[in-house]
């Protein structure tokens, strides 16, 4: 891991594979979850074909990067991944993200088009209804008050039931890992909460220009099915992909199909 000042913050980032090795040219650039950090996309990118590009960082507020006072905003996130960007001497990407980084994304298309040379967006949402808003206001609460309660509130919003039952082990041992987790993370994150409540990207997707490709679990009831027919459909070109059996962290429950996914999207660009 590596760091780098962006627009006055730390921000953390890896780097792997070469820039002269495989297809595409432009390296991938993955975008984390609202409460991801860069070890969680470990299994996904081990599973793309070996020496492929990528880039992935924690944005301000998460937890291996600074933690400057908000407000954040989508915007704001854009651009720090631009000047990080222009700190790697990267003049474009394929641009993935995931949840909290699919809509950060469409906002980095949108503001910076020529800098995209495709989109691949995962169980993102480019608008609320009234039971993600609800979800998302609970995790800010939970957050705020007990570090636990707060991780069990969020995890079945974030896992298939066939994922749950069969890493029960694992996610105990991950609530472990979050009650650890220091007072500044919480704040942080509900920061990133606030700035996503303010998300209305919709009427601004027919401005998008780049190849988009878009990804939902089936069994993801956050950010479900319905909300990526919103994008597909106001994305001019856009094209859709549903994964059988995956939850909404379907990048973590199902890291090689995801990476088959992402590098047929990003192979023929």
């Amino acid at each position: 891991m590596a760091e780098t000042m962006v627009n006055g913050v730390r921000i953390a980032y890896e780097l792997s594979g070469e820039l002269d090795v495989g297809i595409p040219k432009a390296p991938i650039i993955l975008l984390n979850g609202v409460a991801m950090s860069i070890s969680h996309w470990k299994q996904m990118i081990a599973a793309l074909p070996a020496g492929t590009r990528c880039l992935c960082h924690d944005f301000r507020g998460q937890t291996l990067s600074g933690k400057p006072a908000g407000p954040y905003s989508l915007a704001m996130h854009a651009g720090d991944l631009a000047a990080l960007m222009d700190a790697l001497h990267m003049e474009k990407g394929h641009i993935v993200g995931t949840s909290y980084g699919s809509e950060v994304a469409m906002e980095f298309a949108l503001l910076y088009p020529e800098r995209c040379a495709s989109l691949v967006l995962i169980d993102g949402v480019s608008e609320l209804d009234p039971v993600l808003e609800a979800a998302v206001s609970s995790w800010m609460e939970s957050a705020q008050k007990d570090a636990r309660l707060f991780y069990k509130t969020m995890l079945p919003w974030t896992y298939s039931p066939n994922y749950i039952a069969a890493h029960r082990d694992m996610l105990a041992a991950r609530e472990e890992g979050v009650a650890a987790l220091p007072a500044e993370w919480f704040s942080a994150f509900v920061e990133l909460c606030k700035a996503f409540l303010k998300i209305d990207l919709t009427p601004r997707l027919k401005y998008i220009q780049c190849p988009t490709t878009v990804v939902v679990g089936e069994k993801d009831i956050l950010k479900h099915r319905g909300f990526s027919e919103i994008i597909a459909r106001n994305i001019p070109g856009a094209v859709m992909h549903v994964i059988p059996d995956a939850g909404h962290a379907v990048v973590i429950e199902q890291p090689a199909v995801s990476a088959e996914g992402i590098w047929k999207a990003v192979s023929l660009r």
